[in-house]
């Protein structure tokens, strides 16, 4: 198929991205009260943050504080263990849009007893490698939200491929970045216009990450 757009070829019936906004840890708790403020001025359609130990309930309940009306979620980059279940019950009151990737990577029945314990959605991240992975997560219902990161689960084919089996099983998706240069990102932004793709993506300019893209045309925001 030539002469149509990327986003069209792959099925796409929209033509525009919701993105979000992402933390990490920072020194100082004002630091970051200051910079979520500033993206949620920016009308940025959530907020991502960084959740691990030291940085943690304090840091949820200062932000929930200062935005009690704004859509959050936590990533833990698998840094906990079903044993902390009594950590992620007390983070309910939160309201958390999901908490995404919580335990270990490759230990989707955990997963799936984390998501019977507590009312916050699990979101799969670093679980989610291939289509196969993916259908064993629904299959065991280890989540209610899956992150599709084309870089990770090889390309553009099983990345649809992801949706669709997740959207099947009435999952929703929302598309990672791996640090894609403008062309990636671009690609990036055409798959997140599939129909089940519903949460904000993680997209972002290219120059946030390298001091010069190759691309001819830049990806803004």
């Amino acid at each position: 198929m030539t002469g149509v757009p990327l986003h069209t070829a792959l099925g796409a019936t929209r033509d525009e991205v919701p993105v979000g906004a992402d933390f990490g840890v920072m020194d100082h708790l004002d630091d970051l009260i200051e910079a979520v403020g500033t993206a949620v001025a920016e009308k940025f359609s959530r907020i991502k943050l960084k959740f691990r130990p030291g940085w943690d309930v304090l840091m949820l309940q200062a932000v929930r504080t200062a935005f009690p009306d704004d859509i959050f979620h936590i990533d833990c980059n698998s840094g906990y263990r079903l044993s902390d279940v009594a950590l992620f019950q007390a983070i309910d009151e939160f309201q958390l849009a999901m908490i995404e990737q919580p335990l270990q990577h490759d230990d989707l029945t955990d997963h799936r007893e984390l998501q019977k314990l507590i009312q916050t959605p699990v979101c799969l991240d670093e679980s989610i490698t291939h289509p196969y992975r993916a259908q064993q997560a629904v299959d065991l219902q280890s989540c209610q939200y899956v992150n599709v990161k084309p870089g990770r689960v090889g390309g553009l084919t099983n990345a649809v491929k992801i949706h669709d089996l997740c959207q099947q099983a009435g999952i929703p998706c929302w598309v990672g970045g791996m640090l894609e240069s403008a062309t990636g990102a671009s690609h990036c932004a055409a798959l997140a216009m599939l129909d089940n793709f519903t949460y904000p993506a993680d997209i972002f300019p290219s120059e946030k990450y390298y001091r010069e893209d190759l691309s001819e045309v830049p990806l803004s925001l």
